[in-house]
């Protein structure tokens, strides 16, 4: 019986937190990319990244978690410079100079409610979390992690 209750926590809470995971990703991904489409130099371009980030949680038409039937409330964007590849020390919420932000990044994470693997854990939920990278070319924006 432990045996299957084991098999029952793996498949059915490592499956859920599988989902939320890719719901969380595809946020971060369509975040990532319209932040980037924001930026063009200016403090107000970091303004509207910011907004465009969060905006595809809000909304009649938002992007939700667990089957989408919750908010994505938990959400970290940032913002970095540099030509090919963001510069890793530069990471910054609020960056304190626009002029050559061409990388967006947005995180978001979730509580994963535990069905079965609570009987094994003492917490009740596990936290599952995605993040995406994105650049501003001169006329569109891809994903680069």
């Amino acid at each position: 019986m432990t045996m299957l209750l084991g098999f029952a926590a793996l498949a059915v809470d490592l499956g859920r937190m599988y989902v939320i995971k890719s719901e969380l990703q595809a946020f971060t991904d369509a975040a990532a990319l319209s932040a980037a489409m924001e930026l063009d130099g200016t403090d107000a371009g970091i303004v509207r990244a910011r907004g465009a980030a969060a905006g595809l949680a809000g909304g009649p038409h938002a992007m939700k978690w667990d089957l989408g039937t919750k908010p994505i409330t938990e959400i970290a964007p940032s913002f970095a410079p540099g030509d090919a590849r963001p510069d890793p020390q530069r990471w910054s919420a609020k960056p304190k100079e626009a002029g050559g932000i061409r990388f967006a990044r947005v995180s978001a994470s979730a509580p994963a409610p535990l069905v079965f693997m609570r009987i094994f854990q003492p917490a009740n939920e596990s936290v599952v979390a995605a993040s995406s990278v994105a650049v501003k070319s001169a006329d569109a924006a891809r994903l680069i992690e």
